[in-house]
């Protein structure tokens, strides 16, 4: 991968800001589909906004797949994926995140805002404060880098949601087993070695 790109991923990677977030932890074995909307500053006019509405997509596997086969891949809709850093993705695996694909799917075409990024951040963040919308994702990005951003965003959620998917994992697969699970148990550094090897 070139440098350039290189250096343009880290830049849009570090100009994106989450806003808002779902508020809730992915689910460890079904598919989930999470709206959001990203905005940019328009690339000529200051005072002018792109929005852009769409869903991301996190499709996890019907089977469970051995720890080698860890971490997160970036389909469609993530044209720059491939200029992740490879030391980030070296930590993914090392982190031996759940395997999900995850795909991008625009819902509307771009719309103009008037007004400055900052204000139409604050219009749209006060809109689903009222409507106490949990679900939907609030992005700053980058218009050439709305992508990355989607990753960043991708990502954060899946880190978050790790320890509480192990947990459910642990949970399933004891209670295919048939043994009990008490209130205060709390899954240990053995149950997370036999698991990972």
């Amino acid at each position: 991968m070139p440098e350039f790109d290189r250096d343009k991923f880290n830049e849009y990677w570090r100009s994106t800001e989450v806003i808002r977030e779902y508020r809730r932890m992915l689910f460890t074995f079904g598919a989930m589909e999470l709206p959001y909307v990203l905005v940019a500053e328009h690339d000529r006019f200051k005072d002018r906004a792109v929005v852009m509405k769409g869903v991301v997509l996190f499709q996890r596997p019907h089977i469970l797949l051995p720890p080698h086969y860890g971490g997160l891949e970036f389909k469609e809709g993530f044209e720059h994926a491939n200029a992740i850093p490879p030391e980030a993705l070296y930590l993914l695996r090392a982190m031996e995140m759940p395997y999900s694909q995850i795909s991008n799917k625009p819902i509307a075409d771009e719309q103009i805002e008037y007004g400055s990024l900052q204000t139409v951040l604050d219009r749209l963040n006060k809109e689903m404060e009222n409507q106490e919308d949990i679900e939907t994702g609030l992005i700053k990005g980058v218009l050439n880098g709305a992508d990355i951003s989607l990753m960043r965003y991708s990502l954060g959620l899946a880190i978050k949601s790790a320890p509480g998917n192990v947990k459910e994992f642990f949970e399933h697969m004891r209670r295919r087993r048939g043994e009990p699970i008490r209130p205060d148990e709390r899954i240990t550094d053995e149950d997370i070695r036999r698991l990972f090897g």
